[in-house]
């Protein structure tokens, strides 16, 4: 949700019908699939590889794979972090 998301207004409408739609899917796919969501009205809600350190979710020996360029920066913490998306 990090980024299509407004960080001033955190309104899932304000960024267009194809990220709203995106972002409903991915609600109802971490409720249908059990995966902890930090979605918008979590607390520690925020840009993944931010909060994950934070939050202490990235541990060593992990695999993480997200959506970001910056995802690599978890291997700071002993994962292994790939960074995956559009070209």
């Amino acid at each position: 949700m990090d980024h299509n998301v407004s960080t001033q207004t955190k309104d899932i409408n304000a960024s267009g019908e194809m990220a709203r739609i995106q972002m409903q899917e991915l609600i109802k796919n971490c409720k249908e699939f059990g995966v902890e969501l930090y979605d918008l009205n979590h607390p520690f809600q925020g840009i993944v590889h931010v909060m994950g350190p934070e939050q202490g979710v990235t541990l060593p020996g992990m695999t993480i794979v997200c959506g970001d360029s910056h995802t690599a920066t978890h291997g700071a913490f002993g994962a292994l972090a790939f960074g995956i998306g559009t070209l």
